[in-house]
């Protein structure tokens, strides 16, 4: 298998075996990016799933003139981009490189494609993602009612 400790502990592949992964890795394509630049716009439509392999990332959106900082994302493996190749609205929020950044691209076509000859890979990595987005909403609800009690 094609070296890849970041998309291995990835919580995106959780369940996959040996082959799925390095099948999986062979239609991802590698990208740099330097601090500062911006990798995913909001307002954008979705063509790519984002594996972190080296760096950090932040997760950003505009209120008021201002930039806010949603999440602070540097762990190898982290994913992000999944809820526009759910939803298939545009990104929700910037992701821009807060250092020099490695990060695994699977650009939308090459998924699909792949996940028509792997059904069961797909149902895995949906399921994944499914559990991710779980964890990040109930942790926003966290988050609003604390917000809701320091308010009253």
């Amino acid at each position: 298998m094609t070296e890849n400790p970041a998309l291995t502990v990835s919580p995106l592949v959780v369940g996959l075996s040996t082959d799925e992964l390095q099948a999986l890795l062979d239609i991802g394509e590698r990208r740099q990016h330097a601090a500062g630049e911006l990798i995913v716009q909001e307002g954008t439509s979705s063509d790519c799933l984002f594996v972190l392999e080296a760096g950090a990332v932040q997760v950003e959106r505009e209120a008021q003139g201002q930039r806010v900082a949603l999440a602070k994302l540097e762990e190898p493996g982290v994913f992000f981009g999944e809820m526009s190749l759910i939803d298939i609205l545009p990104h929700s929020a910037d992701v821009r490189a807060i250092v020099d950044c490695r990060i695994l691209v699977f650009p939308k076509k090459q998924l699909s494609t792949f996940f028509t000859q792997s059904p069961r890979v797909q149902m895995t990595m949906i399921l994944n993602i499914s559990r991710n987005l779980s964890l990040r909403l109930r942790e926003a609800n966290a988050k609003i009612v604390g917000l809701s009690v320091d308010a009253v």
